[in-house]
């Protein structure tokens, strides 16, 4: 492991954040013309794009990938109100679902499952209640005027997924609730798994040289614009830092990153600045001392929820977890022991890192 030591900041923007990654194209290789083609829009409150080396028309692939993030959205959303996460966070008990029903939500639940279970419960979509109550949920985005630490203990007895129980025989699948008021958030899975979907359809396109961003979270295939893969920049973790300013920049060729970081999005309350990734455990957002993490792993929607774990685990506990999980690499950007901005990262991210 090799850490870096890079300046004075004295202090820590506290809780979680958007996930800011910045795409950067490079030139075209001298030796070989090909065709890039770029389709983007908003989708899932952000925005997405796809850059990719396609000699076809991209209108085809355009629609396509509108449809899908439709779907998605009908199925993932908490602001549609029809959409299945929502009937099921309105229902009394639960819901029952069909085989082949809804299969964008059962994959999130499943997923959210396993990565519960892998991160100790440091990822967990029940946290729903709390995310309404700080105003970062689809029930308004003001945040209360005070802090009711009452209120949070109130609702804390509604997260946690031991509150569902999933069940997946005779051909249909339930996902069932202790009480009325438990609800789910794939905020911190979503975007990711989205990815996941539409680099599964460009590779049965047989494109096979692809960037997709959703938000921040990105998946990568083929050798990009050079030959060398595709070159992507990490936002400067500080609130007063211009959108399109860059810290790092890394090179992929294969797999998906997620960055998180404590910067962008947070409410203040009574002069104290309140970041949107909640500690399921105490109900409060949780003062990392973590600036910056970028995971690494070959799905989109795993490298999402392990982002969103490790800023809640905080340095150097989200780095040990990151270490304990298979398929997995992290670059974290990280306030030490002596309040200095420090950079170190997992042995396996080493091959995305630039060549000095």
């Amino acid at each position: 492991m090799i850490k870096w030591i890079t300046g004075g900041m004295q202090y820590v923007f506290f809780g979680v954040f958007i996930f800011a990654v910045l795409l950067f194209s490079s030139c075209e290789s001298a030796e070989k013309t090909a065709e890039f083609k770029t389709i983007g829009g908003p989708t899932m409150g952000t925005h997405y794009s796809i850059v990719f080396e396609y000699d076809g028309e991209e209108e085809a692939v355009n629609q396509r990938t509108d449809s899908l993030l439709r779907a998605l959205n009908n199925e993932l959303s908490t602001y549609i109100e029809e959409s299945t996460i929502s009937r099921f966070n309105q229902s009394e008990d639960g819901i029952r679902l069909m085989e082949n029903e809804a299969d964008y939500f059962v994959d999130n639940v499943l997923i959210s499952d396993e990565y519960f279970r892998l991160t100790g419960g440091l990822f967990d979509p029940t946290v729903m209640p709390l995310v309404n109550y700080w105003g970062f949920g689809f029930e308004g985005r003001v945040a209360p005027s005070r802090i009711d630490s009452a209120k949070v203990d109130s609702l804390l007895q509604y997260v946690g997924w031991h509150n569902l129980s999933i069940d997946s025989s005779g051909g249909a699948f339930s996902v069932k609730k202790e009480m009325r008021e438990v609800q789910l958030d794939f905020s911190a899975v979503a975007k990711g798994y989205a990815v996941d979907i539409l680099g599964k359809f460009l590779d049965g396109q047989d494109i096979d040289n692809y960037l997709i961003d959703i938000g921040g979270e990105l998946c990568a295939r083929g050798p990009g614009r050079r030959g060398a893969g595709w070159t992507i920049g990490v936002n400067t973790p500080d609130p007063t830092a211009a959108e399109d300013e860059i810290t790092e920049r890394f090179t992929i060729d294969r797999g998906c990153v997620a960055t998180s970081g404590n910067y962008r999005n947070f409410r203040e309350i009574n002069g104290k600045i309140i970041g949107h990734t909640l500690n399921p455990n105490t109900g409060f957002p949780e003062e990392s001392n973590v600036l910056s993490a970028t995971v690494w792993h070959r799905t989109a929607a795993a490298a999402d929820a392990v982002a969103t774990a490790v800023m809640v685990a905080g340095y150097p506990l989200g780095f040990e977890l990151v270490e304990s999980l298979s398929g997995t690499e992290a670059f974290f950007i990280y306030i030490d022991d002596e309040g200095e901005i420090a950079r170190t990262w997992t042995a396996g991210f080493e091959v995305f890192l630039p060549e000095e």
